[in-house]
């Protein structure tokens, strides 16, 4: 009986803290940083920008831009084809990547503040 009440007890913290886990998380994203902070050694690190997109191009399921934030500019890839971001000011969450020798983001979520 006691061991009984004890495995229902473990598998209901389990639960909880699985829940408690999803949720953390979801809403768990790093601050906004400037663009001139970013260089080789933060690479495959997560960072959030915001700033305005400029020369935008859609290319066989690919999109590269670039965002200026005031501080400086980044080259920006998302793996697919979106509508037209140019002069749209945006908040972008992603990876810092390394690709012919340059610094840039490859984009997970975008958003449209402007």
């Amino acid at each position: 009986m006691k061991t009984r009440s004890l495995l229902k007890l473990s598998l209901i913290i389990a639960m909880i803290g699985i829940f408690i886990i999803v949720i953390l998380a979801d809403n768990l994203e790093p601050e906004i940083k400037n663009i001139s902070i970013i260089n080789e050694k933060m690479i495959d690190e997560w960072i959030k920008i915001k700033g305005n997109v400029t020369n935008q191009h859609n290319i066989n399921g690919l999109t590269i831009f670039t965002i200026y934030d005031g501080t400086a500019g980044i080259r920006a890839i998302i793996y697919k084809d979106t509508q037209n971001f140019e002069g749209s000011e945006v908040i972008v969450l992603g990876k810092i990547i390394e690709y012919k020798n340059e610094i840039e983001i490859q984009i997970e979520k975008m958003q449209i503040v402007g």
